[in-house]
């Protein structure tokens, strides 16, 4: 789509946002009550035993996803309530937790708290022993999140939750993709879970840098659980990361329904309870609409981008016994002719439908068995043509689909009070159908002038089918006190790759204190193939043997005595079996770039990453917050030759940076609520630039005389892009009602208008002597760009 086309589009959009606000909205005397008299609740938190303050308690206000922690003196304040009945925790490491249910908050009250709290053993069940772990939103108390609720919904981009989790450290992404990467690990070395079912790719527009936004809705998302390394046996088949994500369960209300409309899409998500909250449901529908933007533009050619998704879920509680149903689906397509009369067409499809059942057998005991069907799909079509417009270029045509059959099992057992047990398996059977063939015309300059042709053809229709099954026991102790250790193993199988692994784990935690952990982890995390990654559009027709990744973790959180939470982590992964990898050596956003002249395949010896992380997070429910992360990276790769237009080359010096090698990451964000009613975020983010390949133009000048042009490629990943950085604010404007709630939001992407350089292009001119030059072009990240949003929540 031409740049033309954009600016239109954007300012489309951007004007239907500004006459969504500019609807009168009645806030009546309702509003004007409530915003006068909203609440707080202030106190203190004492041992019971000795009446000395604990400093850092956590307060957790049930269902709000608001609270605190206490100060040196024991105190704490939370501010902002509307008026009505809350529950509120009080919790403290080796506290036993109090719960008041029923706390009355009324208009302009003040509402005071005197807590005593007993001594008690932590359950081992409780105890954080793996080292890289976020928890975003949840049911944890607001310290324990890096993350809440409340935070996402006043951040930029906090509606995709993908896009919301790249502020935390040793996490990167672009400003186009909802994919990110987890400590030099790439997108496909996450594990993605939904409710313990696995997600395979949950992207639309996938052809744009992988995908824009994610298929998942954060509203429809209770909390999330992220692992940057070093997570437990119970995950298995990634070398990077997990992202835990757990749906949303009414919380505190019977009812909640939320209709929303932004910049990405139109949603409508409800939830409540029923039989005497024995059930629940859930149901999220979401649809893109810049395609009806588009056509109302008038323009031919225009193009469709289509998006939708869908979120259900059943569950229903009898006895001990709880059984839920669950369905995801999305749908992409996206079509048109591009400025040079190419012409594509591409649709993408992911469904997934799952049971699950979670029986109690006894305080101690309990397990959840899962039976998941899935279906991966995409069709991408294409014809693209020289620059004269005339002759044909490439022709590809792609249809590919993968069936997915599971069955999984989980025990939790705590065995005695210091003593906890976790074991499982899982059969997985899949099949796949790829129907793949591209017609590519390659010029080259003749002898004499002109241009000889090549035409390359690739083509693949295979049928593999085949199963996977694994196990795994952890085993945590307490072993002091203080100490607590966790040891690991999985067995995984693959009979398509003809793979066998073993994954032995360790994690170990320390208290030094109350408020001090120290935790370290070391583990092999292996990976094999999945059905659905043969890269057949390079020519790939088998499956390549597994990967490993070692990693050792080791870090310290320790929350002070002004409620700052800081944690700082050290990282060594080492990355071996890699499979090769395609690649094009600029970083155009292309539908098929598998056709274009850049492209080059690389193998590998091996890789590595290494690196330390810092974050700071300041919360106590007051009217301000803010938190910071800094990441200091080396992502280096070990290549082991790299094959250009059918030659092998071998590198003088096979180590490398990794493509998205960042050095140094910094996030600053800052939340202001003065009051219920608004809410300000402001943020900053650094990162030194990626890496890139310069291309190169030299001349020989020829014994008749004449002049021949030579074009190649520098050194590999050898020069940097320039650093990024760029800040971003968004307000919140709440009006209160009876029983439901408008929102408002206004949110500007790069204030200060950075001219971000996200890639280089190259192409050919002649000098007024009819003279070869090479010019480069840099193509940039988001401009200045406002967005706008509203909804309106429902609850009772």
């Amino acid at each position: 789509m031409s740049k033309r086309r954009l600016i239109r589009a954007a300012a489309l959009y951007a004007l239907l946002h500004v006459l969504i606000l500019a609807m009168p909205v009645s806030n009546g005397s309702a509003d004007e009550g409530a915003d006068a008299g909203y609440g707080m609740i202030c106190g203190r938190v004492l041992d019971k035993e000795t009446g000395e303050p604990l400093v850092g308690t956590n307060i957790m206000i049930v269902g709000e996803g608001k609270g605190g922690i206490t100060d040196r003196a024991g105190r704490f304040r939370i501010t902002g309530l509307s008026p009505g009945e809350y529950v509120i925790d009080f919790s403290y490491i080796g506290y036993r937790t109090e719960r008041f249910d029923g706390v009355r908050i009324g208009a302009g009250s003040e509402v005071e708290l005197d807590v005593a709290l007993e001594t008690e053993p932590l359950n081992i069940g409780e105890i954080i022993v793996t080292p890289g772990q976020f928890n975003v939103m949840g049911s944890q108390p607001a310290v324990k999140q890096t993350l809440t609720r409340q935070d996402l919904q006043t951040i930029p981009f906090g509606e995709d939750i993908y896009r919301a989790v790249t502020r935390l450290p040793g996490i990167s992404s672009g400003d186009y993709s909802a994919k990110f990467t987890v400590r030099g690990g790439e997108n496909e070395q996450v594990l993605v879970l939904l409710d313990g079912q696995e997600l395979y790719e949950p992207f639309h527009l996938k052809d744009v840098d992988g995908g824009i936004l994610s298929i998942i809705d954060a509203e429809a998302i209770e909390g999330v659980d992220l692992y940057t390394g070093g997570y437990p046996a119970e995950y298995g088949e990634s070398m990077s990361g997990v992202f835990g994500m757990k749906s949303a369960g009414a919380g505190g209300v019977r009812f909640r329904t939320s209709l929303g409309i932004s910049f990405m899409n139109a949603r409508i998500m409800s939830e409540g309870r029923f039989d005497k909250d024995k059930g629940s449901w859930l149901l999220s529908l979401r649809r893109g609409y810049l395609d009806l933007v588009l056509s109302l533009m008038g323009e031919e050619d225009a193009p469709q981008p289509v998006y939708s998704d869908v979120l259900a879920r059943v569950k229903y509680r009898a006895g001990d016994h709880t059984l839920s149903a669950n369905i995801i689906h999305s749908r992409d397509k996206l079509s048109f002719v591009e400025d040079d009369d190419d012409e594509s067409s591409t649709r993408y499809g992911n469904s997934y439908g799952w049971l699950t059942w979670t029986y109690v057998l006894n305080p101690q005991l309990f397990a959840r068995t899962i039976a998941s069907f899935g279906r991966i799909d995409h069709d991408r079509s294409g014809i693209g043509y020289f620059d004269d417009m005339e002759s044909i270029e490439f022709v590809v045509e792609d249809e590919n689909r993968v069936d997915l059959f599971g069955l999984k099992q989980d025990w939790y057992y705590e065995a005695l009070d210091n003593l906890l047990l976790k074991w499982g398996a899982y059969f997985n059977y899949e099949t796949a159908e790829y129907d793949y063939l591209s017609t590519v015309a390659r010029r080259y300059p003749a002898d004499g002038g002109g241009y000889t042709i090549k035409v390359d053809t690739t083509s693949a229709n295979l049928s593999p089918e085949g199963e996977r099954f694994g196990a795994y026991v952890t085993n945590r102790l307490r072993i002091s006190e203080p100490l607590t250790a966790e040891l690991g193993l999985r067995y995984d199988r693959n009979a398509y790759t003809d793979d066998s692994h073993f994954s032995p784990r360790v994690n170990a935690v320390y208290a030094l204190g109350k408020q001090t952990f120290l935790r370290a982890g070391w583990g092999h995390f292996r990976q094999s193939q999945r059905m659905h990654q043969i890269k057949v559009a390079y020519g790939e027709k088998d499956f390549f043997p597994g990967q490993l990744s070692e990693h050792w973790v080791a870090g310290i959180e320790h929350t002070m005595r002004n409620g700052l939470n800081l944690r700082l982590e050290a990282y060594h992964k080492n990355n071996s079996n890699l499979r090769p990898s395609h690649r094009n050596l600029t970083n155009n956003i292309e539908i098929f770039p598998e056709v274009e002249q850049d492209v080059i395949t690389m193998t590998f010896n091996g890789a590595e990453a290494r690196g330390m992380e810092f974050y700071l997070k300041y919360d106590r429910g007051g009217k301000f917050s803010a938190w910071a992360s800094y990441a200091l990276a080396y992502a280096e790769d070990d290549v082991q030759g790299v094959t250009y237009h059918g030659t092998e080359y071998v590198m003088d010096d096979p180590i490398i940076p990794n493509r998205y090698d960042q050095r140094h990451t910094v996030y600053l964000d800052f939340n202001y609520r003065p009051n219920r009613k608004w809410h300000l975020n402001v943020s900053w983010q650094y990162h030194t630039g990626w890496p890139y390949t310069q291309k190169y133009l030299w001349s020989e000048e020829q014994p008749d005389g004449g002049v021949e042009y030579y074009a190649g490629w520098g050194e590999l990943y050898g020069r940097n892009l320039p650093s990024y950085h760029r800040m971003d604010a968004q307000i919140n404007r709440h009006f209160y009602l009876s029983s439901s709630r408008i929102s408002l939001f206004l949110a500007v992407i790069n204030i200060y208008d950075r001219a971000n350089v996200r890639n280089v292009k190259y192409s050919h001119r002649l000098d007024s002597h009819g003279a070869l030059y090479l010019v480069e072009t840099e193509e940039y990240w988001f401009p200045l760009l406002p967005s706008l949003g509203i909804s309106w929540t429902l609850m009772r």
